[in-house]
Formats: C-alpha cells, structure tokens, sequence
C-alpha cells in the first residue's frame, strides 16, 4: 500500500501549490505522487497528480478555502529506498534575481529612547514576463498573495550575501504590463495593525509584559536576558500592540528593532563605538547640525491604586448576542445587569446579552495619584533659554523610576551634533555606535539613527548619525 500523509487545519488556507522538501542532501525524492484537496465539509475541491525532478519540487496547483490535504506517494527515483520528506512549504518560494530587479530600497531606524518604535519599510521594482504577476489575472500570484506576506531581504556582497531582514507585503502594483511595485514592512508593522487590551499591572516582569505583547501581536522576538527580570508597574490602555511594547520599552531605556533581522530585537542601546567610518567610506555631500539646546525634562509620574467607590461605567440598549464594551478609564470589580460578564479586564468587558434591553455596567475605577519629577541643567548657558520638554503619557513610569527616566532622556539631548549623509556601508545597520570621520581633522561618535539604503547601488546608504564630538 503506498504511504500517505495528512494533513488538517484549523482555518481556511489557499495556495499556488505545495514545495515538498525531501532528503536534498543524497537527492532522494518521490517521483510520482498525488494531492488531493479537502473543504471543511470534507468534499474534493482539487486532484492533482505530479511527477517531482528534483529534492526540493514545487506542486504547482491553485486551490483556495481548503481544510485539509492527501498526499499519497507511489514511488521514489532510487529503488529500495526509504521516503524522507523534511517539510512542506504551503505556496511556493520566489527569488528574484538582480537582472530582474530595477530599483530597492530599504529604510531603517531606531529612536534611542524608545520615544517612538520606528517600523522599517521596504520598497522594491521588479520586471517579469510571468504573467502569474499580472494583478489583473484571475489565477495570477497576487490572487493568493496575503497582506502580510513574508519577504526575506539579502544584498549580493562580492562572494556572499548579507541578511537585510524579513519584511511583509502591505502594497502591490503593476506600473506597467511587466513591471511590479512592491512596499513592505518590518514586524514592527504588524504590530502597529492589531489591538492589545492592555490592563493594570503590579511588580510584572519585563519578559512577563513583552511575552504577553508578542503572543498577542502574533510575532517573534529576543528579549536581552539582562531586561528580562526589570519589573514594572502601571496601566496600559487599549491600543496598537506596537504602542504597548513602546510604552515597556522606553520605560526600562531599551532600544526595538528589526533592522536585518527576522525578529524583534529588544536590547540596551550600546554605548561603544562598534565601528568606523572613515573618509574614503565617506561620499561628497555631508551636512552637520546642531539640535536645540533641551535645558531639562519633566515627567509625570503615574502611581495607580484602586478606588472604593462604584460609578456607572456603561448605560445603553442592546441586541442578543456578545458585546464588548470598551472603558475610557481603567476600572475593576465589574458587575453587570441584563445581562452576564463572558469576559473582562481593567480596560473592557464582553457581555452576553440573552434577552436585549438596557445593560448597566458598574465598577470602581483606579485613582492616579500623579506628580511631576524633573531634571535640570544646573547652570543655564548666557544667552540661552529656558527650552523644557515635557512627558505626561507614559503610563508605566511611577515615583519608582521616574527619576532615572528623566535623566536619561535628559543626556540623551545633551548629544546635539547631527551628521547627514551618503556613506559606503559595510555591516552598519541602524542603532550602531560608529566612528564617523568629519571636518577639521575631527570626529564623530554617535548612533546610527537611520538609513536609507540603496539595494542596488553598491550598499549605499544615507545616514543620519547623532553624537558627539570626538
């Protein structure tokens, strides 16, 4: 009887075909299979024989909204030989190679503080007579191809190639019959496209929050093992799963990015000079600034604690069914008339409503005991004035680290010198401590800030660097 696997899922899935990998290290594959499709219902939505040439083989067939596959293998091309089959990619891989491509860039940043989380983007043109990248085509590549789609970035280098990072499709174009324009973005995109419910938090770990984030979000990530056990406490609102894990992020001093990576990275910003970036690395063109002066910061402090007094937090007419409710202030002990509490958190509540009427939530909501903490230049320079930022959202900074927040925000702007150019990259990638070579026999050491990097002109990139003088 010949062998056959199966394979059921748990959702709708739709595809170009199926890449079986088989045994590529002594090139044993099955010559001769078969596929068949399956619907949630069990019915027979395609059938497919194939004739695999090679250890990795691709099963081209179009089948869309399917639960379940057969694959039945009758034979392998050596004789008397086991069948190892390593993996099965649901689609197919396309690599697009330097002839096809006309023009990609890639732009990739950090923010030191964690002030913003900056999502990297992608932009690529390629030109293709495959008439599957015709957007226009019923049974093209672009039918099937999934918002989010992954795509891995690597530069030709001489004899190697360097990792750019894996990005996800958001847009798709044809400029023309044969020309296809594609935009991407990093993880951090992802993040930025999802909601997290948030909730009030006590003493959690760092590795507790982000894992929670990430989970949530659906992405992976490496955490700096010295960030894990940092604990903190404060509110979370609902928002972008990309806001929270900024809020977690400037609150501990760590620095998120994907920039050539398939993952989140969460760390703490280095502080050597990794690198340096000499004169002849240097194209013609530089410009240098001066940032303002920031002569102190203030940040306000949030200590949570949980109030006594019950207030209504929600009033209205309902239909049969679930309803989620979504609180404007963080609120606990939650009771309900009209209907019952599926589920709930300090920010919502989902009710089931059996018999539609009005519904009544009531609850006790958390009080902010708030104050203001500052850091300020000692002596204000002649001339100068008074230039304070301020910070009043972070909501996971309390009395506890509020002060260590403010300063190191406050050194952080002390750093005023901006370099602004083209440069020949070697590994630098944004978030680097560099060595920049500048005017008058001097230098600057500082972070990479951003890059704008030019795939195809020689791994040029345009780069911001913030530092000092050297």
């Amino acid at each position: 009887m010949s062998p056959q696997l199966t394979v059921d899922f748990s959702a709708n899935h739709s595809s170009a075909g199926l890449t079986l990998y088989f045994d590529t290290a002594t090139e044993d594959y099955c010559s001769s299979l078969n596929i068949k499709w399956y619907d949630a219902a069990e019915s027979l939505l395609a059938d497919g024989n194939f004739q695999p040439t090679d250890a990795v083989y691709f099963c081209e067939k179009q089948v869309e909204n399917y639960r379940k596959i057969v694959i039945t293998f009758f034979r392998t091309v050596k004789p008397y030989r086991y069948l190892k089959l390593s993996n099965i990619l649901y689609g197919e891989i396309k690599t697009f190679s330097p002839d096809e491509i006309i023009s990609a860039n890639v732009r990739e940043a950090v923010n030191p503080l964690s002030a913003e989380l900056v999502i990297n983007t992608l932009g690529f043109r390629v030109h293709s007579n495959d008439a599957r990248f015709n957007i226009m085509q019923p049974t093209g590549v672009y039918r099937l191809l999934q918002q989010l789609q992954p795509l891995k970035v690597w530069l030709n280098a001489g004899n190697s190639q360097k990792p750019m990072g894996v990005y996800y499709l958001e847009e798709w174009e044809n400029d023309t019959e044969n020309t296809v324009k594609i935009s991407a973005v990093d993880a951090l995109g992802i993040l930025d496209k999802t909601s997290f419910k948030g909730g009030m938090y006590s003493g959690v770990t760092v590795s507790t929050l982000v894992g929670m984030i990430a989970l949530s979000g659906g992405v992976d990530y490496e955490l700096e093992p010295a960030l894990a056990d940092i604990t903190l406490s404060g509110w979370l609102a609902i928002c972008t799963h990309r806001e929270a894990l900024q809020q977690v992020a400037f609150a501990i001093g760590a620095v998120v990015s994907c920039s050539h990576s398939g993952v989140i990275n969460i760390y703490r910003p280095a502080t050597e000079v990794a690198t340096t970036i000499s004169y002849e690395r240097k194209l013609l063109g530089h410009k240098i600034t001066l940032k303002p002066l920031v002569t102190g910061v203030e940040i306000i402090a949030h200590n949570y604690s949980a109030g006594t007094e019950a207030v209504e937090l929600f009033k209205g007419a309902l239909t049969l069914g679930q309803h989620e409710i979504l609180f404007k202030e963080p609120a606990h002990s939650l009771t309900v008339t009209g209907a019952t509490i599926a589920s709930s958190g300090t920010n919502y509540a989902i009710v089931s409503v059996t018999v539609a009427g009005e519904i009544t939530i009531n609850g006790k909501r958390y009080n902010d005991s708030m104050q203001l903490i500052g850091v300020y230049m000692p002596d204000l320079p002649a001339a100068e004035k008074q230039n304070i930022l301020k910070i009043e959202e972070a909501t996971l900074i309390n009395t506890a680290n509020a002060l260590a927040v403010a300063q190191r925000i406050y050194d952080y702007y002390q750093i005023r010198y901006s370099d602004e150019g083209n440069v020949l990259l070697v590994d630098e990638k944004a978030g680097d401590m560099v060595k920049l070579d500048s005017l008058y026999n001097q230098s600057i050491e500082g972070r990479i800030e951003s890059l704008d990097i030019n795939l195809t002109g020689g791994f040029v990139g345009k780069a911001v660097i913030t530092g000092v003088v050297g």
